[in-house]
């Protein structure tokens, strides 16, 4: 029977059914938002992680040690992010987002270009604060637009797309560091003033600049939100949150935890790689600044597509616990690699070891983020994604590049940063796998007894 000859009362459903299912924005306009927020986000992690790289002549020209500089990385931007993460998430569940995050932008990119200009361990660490407020925009931003932009079943491709922003970022700072050591007196010298300046402020200013074209397009990104803004929330309105995490408490403290105890293993090693070549290998910043931003641009995406792969994989066989699983895998690939590389002796080892650490710890970039879409309601999903973000800067990359600073206190030699850092990285990837052995041991006993799975799924819109 036809819709046109169908009962009314059957017409009636059919309407009601049309026009309850979400609308999203067509195709292209979802992709051109996706690219967007990618670049923003591969630019996001250049102005973070190219100081690791810029080790070396740092320490060197602030007259700084190992100690200071992990405060540089890790403290002074984690802690900033954490704490004004969730005002800024506030803004992105209420406000429009687009421009929430194009000031974001703004303000990290014109924070970087003054880390360049800073001529002491005090103004290099503001500088490092304010680069931490912009960025805490983006991520919570992102996974809230996103969202909006295609439905659960095609959410996958675009979370994987924009999570390689991380890794093209990341590698672009190396590749930078690389070409601005060799090339600034051909390309700078002819400059009053700057001419003179050494290469690693050049870089940041050129880092920080790379952000401001981008600003201005992420202002004018406009998509329609998934369901009402309560405008008339407080900032300091924390019942949605507080019920949500009454609910689920189980669920995302398995998630937060182990995907902290991750990352903490991740930052704890990958901070220090470039300084653990110069130092323990000889090499220079060019080569360092090329080899981990081909180590990064290759095996990244890799890692983090398998992860994806293997998270579907998992969740089309009906396999409990199919993300926990993922984050096991990738625990247990960290954890052996971590060890590995505290008992090599050469560089082509070492960069073997580094290889296989760095593509398992890629397995949870696209992963975490997308469980939180799947499991916390529309209405409050920024605020989550900030605060679980915060949860991983505070714990991940405050004191991951620090415990490992520390701990190498310990030992003597060139190795001693490299076995400090295995040792962090090892201990954090046997955190990790056994909070996720235990959440896959108790999700595959729920499937057994045939309870349900507790995910708790968020309505799509």
């Amino acid at each position: 029977m036809t819709s046109e000859h169908a009962p009314w009362g059957s017409r009636q459903q059919e309407a009601h059914r049309v026009a309850t299912v979400p609308a999203y924005p067509s195709a292209v306009t979802g992709w051109w938002v996706c690219l967007v927020l990618s670049c923003a986000y591969a630019l996001s992690f250049l102005d973070r992680g190219i100081l690791s790289v810029l080790a070396a002549p740092v320490e060197a020209d602030l007259m700084i040690g190992d100690v200071k500089f992990s405060l540089l990385q890790g403290f002074s931007f984690a802690v900033f992010y954490a704490v004004f993460g969730l005002p800024v998430a506030y803004l992105v569940d209420t406000r429009h987002r687009g421009l929430v995050m194009a000031s974001g932008i703004f303000v990290w990119s014109i924070a970087t270009i003054l880390c360049g200009l800073s001529h002491s361990f005090v103004q290099l660490f503001l500088c490092r604060i304010a680069v931490g407020v912009g960025e805490a925009t983006l991520l919570p931003g992102a996974i809230s637009v996103l969202r909006d932009c295609f439905s659960p079943q095609k959410r996958g491709l675009p979370l994987a797309v924009f999570a390689t922003g991380l890794f093209v970022g990341s590698a672009a700072s190396g590749f930078l560091v690389s070409i601005v050591t060799r090339y600034a007196q051909d390309l700078f010298a002819w400059i009053p003033v700057v001419g003179a300046w050494h290469p690693w402020r050049l870089t940041l200013i050129l880092a920080g600049a790379a952000g401001l074209p981008t600003a201005v397009v992420v202002a004018f990104i406009r998509v329609r939100r998934g369901s009402a803004v309560a405008r008339n929330t407080h900032l300091l309105d924390l019942a949605p949150l507080i019920a949500l995490y009454r609910e689920k408490t189980a669920l995302l403290s398995l998630h937060h935890v182990g995907f902290t105890a991750l990352c903490f293993a991740s930052y704890a090693l990958s901070a220090w790689l470039p300084l653990i070549f110069v130092r323990q290998y000889g090499w220079s910043l060019v080569h360092v600044g090329q080899t981990m931003g081909l180590l990064t641009l290759v095996v990244g995406p890799g890692g983090s597509l398998t992860g994806g792969f293997l998270a579907d994989f998992y969740a089309r066989r009906g396999i409990a616990g199919g993300k926990m699983r993922v984050g096991l895998i990738a625990a247990l690939g960290m954890g052996v690699s971590g060890i590995a590389l505290s008992v090599v002796s050469d560089s082509v080892s070492s960069i073997v070891v580094c290889t296989v650490f760095f593509f398992f710890s890629c397995f949870v970039w696209g992963v975490a983020p997308g469980f939180l879409q799947e499991i916390v309601p529309p209405a409050i999903l920024g605020r989550v994604t900030a605060l679980y973000t915060a949860i991983v800067n505070l714990v991940a990359m405050s004191l991951g590049p620090l415990s490992s600073a520390v701990l190498a206190q310990h030992f003597s030699g060139s190795n001693a940063l490299s076995c400090g850092s295995a040792i962090v990285a090892a201990v954090g990837s046997a955190l990790a796998a056994l909070l996720f052995w235990y959440a896959v041991h108790t999700l595959v006993q729920s499937q057994q007894q045939g309870t349900s799975e507790p995910l708790g799924m968020a309505s799509d819109r």
